[in-house]
This record gives C-alpha cells, structure tokens and sequence, in this order.
C-alpha cells in the first residue's frame, strides 16, 4: 500500500510539473513581442525630449575614454516629475551601495517601498502586464497578491554572498551596487544621469545602440566612481513601470533566457532575467535589455 501511495504521489507530481511546463509554453514568443510593443506605445509616463550624445564607439574591456563629454546632452527640466519616477527616486537613498552591508529597512522606507509600487500598479503599463501573466496562469489575479508577489522578488532583500542581505533586484538593476572593486548590475538611466551630473559617473563611449521609438537601449562599459565594468545596458527614456513590467512578464515566461521583445515602433531587442533562490524564495537576481 505504501509503494502504490507512493507511486501515486510521484505520478501526480510528474502530471503536476507537465502540466506547468504545458501552462508554460503555451507563452508565445509573438505574444511576447505584440505585449512588450504595447506596453511601450502605452507608457506615458516615458520622459521624451532627452539629447543623448553618443559620440564614438568603443569596445567590450576596453578603458579609454572615447566620449569626453557626458552622454546626456539635454533632460527636460520636469523629467522627474512624473509619479511613478518621483516614487522611485524616493528610494534611492534607503539603499548602501556596497551589497556586503546588510540593509536596515525604515518603517518610513516601507512606506516609501508601498507608495512605489502603489504607484506603478496605478499605470496601464502594469495593469496590462498583470492581466497578461494572469491570463496565462503565472500570476494571481487579486492585485493585492500581486503587489506583494511584486514586493517579495523586487524589493526583498537577499544575499549575493557573505552571508550578508545587502542586495535586492531593485537595487541591483536600478541603482548598481557595489562589491569589493567591481560593479554589479546597474542597468537604470535616471540613476546614470543623477550620477553623471553629479560627476560620478564616466561614459566611455557606447558598443550598440537601438533606438525603440521613444527610449533607446544602450550597451556599454561603465566608470563609476573609478570602478569599472566592461560591459553594461541602459533603457534610456522609459518609466519604471515598463522596465519593471517587462522584466517581470520575461521573469516568469523566460526565466534565465533571453526573452523576445518589440519597442514601439516594432523594432526587436530582448531582455535578459536571472531568477535567485534564497532561503526558499525566487528574487529577480538581475535583468537588463540587450539584443
């Protein structure tokens, strides 16, 4: 009796990891392309009229600086205005740049962390997105569940080695983080701006850049406070909610993969996601745009 119980128990799990895998493929890479292609004619919240100046190309490890000038020409003066970039900007002094540093979360950081994603699930950009992977069985449907589904593997704090929680996807994506001499992550534009009129930031020039419509994914290397990282990618001009909706949406359809994307005028680029198992949870360990 126990063997058959057993057997049985094995023959439901099998059915049980089939038919998610089933649930799983049934997320097209078209359905990908036409989502991702109406998020971006959708996100209002994008800041237009940026000047970038790209200058000259450059290499993946290469150190010479072939860009002596900023790569932000011109931001519009309320370019941070709008209220899902407002609500992010609020963040970026609750983090310690160094990942080694274990975080101490505020009860005011909290507040700050729940006006955020209040504020990107009150944009059509998510709410799409949210309709979207509950349409294919990967997300719940009661947007309280999702908003804190959204908490745990963004805002959730986990450890990137040490030992020590010092690290988060949102941290790591959208501000960089520091470990030991190196950078990890950094893949968010309003931070390299910030950085960059401050003075922390070197851009050395670019290895590609493909023009979406309204934003522009650019690939790579980075000087950040004297620490270099040979190759990075930014999405200059979109709102954090699209970022955070297409990382998302690729997170659980493609997770660790490329996932296939369109901007708004339909030209093709992809998103990179890292899934990051810690005490029994999945975080988003890193995502970023590329090609």
């Amino acid at each position: 009796m126990k063997l058959v119980a057993l057997f049985t128990v094995c023959i439901v799990t099998i059915l049980q990891v089939e038919a998610n895998a089933v649930e799983r493929a049934t997320v097209t890479d078209a359905e990908l392309k036409a989502l991702s292609q109406q998020l971006h004619i959708d996100d209002v919240n994008a800041v237009q009229g940026i000047v970038l100046n790209m200058q000259s190309t450059t290499t993946s490890g290469s150190t010479t600086d072939r860009a002596p000038m900023p790569l932000f020409s011109s931001v519009p003066a309320d370019a941070f205005s709008g209220p899902t970039i407002s609500a992010l900007l609020a963040l970026f002094d609750n983090y310690d740049e160094n990942c080694k540093v274990t975080e101490v979360v505020t009860a005011g950081e909290t507040a700050e962390d729940n006006a955020f994603l209040d504020a990107i699930l009150d944009t059509i950009v998510m709410q799409q997105a949210h309709q979207f992977l509950v349409s294919k069985g990967l997300a719940n449907a009661d947007i309280a569940v999702f908003k804190e589904y959204l908490r745990q593997i963004w805002l959730g704090q986990y450890n990137r080695g040490g030992g020590i929680q010092g690290s988060s996807g949102l941290e790591h994506i959208f501000l960089g983080e520091k470990d030991g001499n190196s950078i990890s992550g950094y893949h968010g534009w309003i931070k390299f701006y910030r950085d960059e009129q401050a003075g922390r930031m070197n851009y050395l020039g670019y290895m590609k850049k493909i023009d979406l419509g309204v934003s522009s994914v650019i690939e790579m290397p980075m000087n950040w406070d004297g620490l270099y990282k040979s190759i990075s990618s930014i999405s200059v001009s979109g709102s954090p909610e699209i970022e955070l909706a297409v990382a998302t949406v690729c997170f659980l359809a493609r997770p660790n993969a490329k996932c296939p994307l369109l901007g708004a005028d339909g030209t093709p680029y992809a998103y990179q996601t890292y899934t990051l198992q810690y005490n029994g949870k999945t975080y988003v360990g890193s995502a970023y745009p590329t090609y």
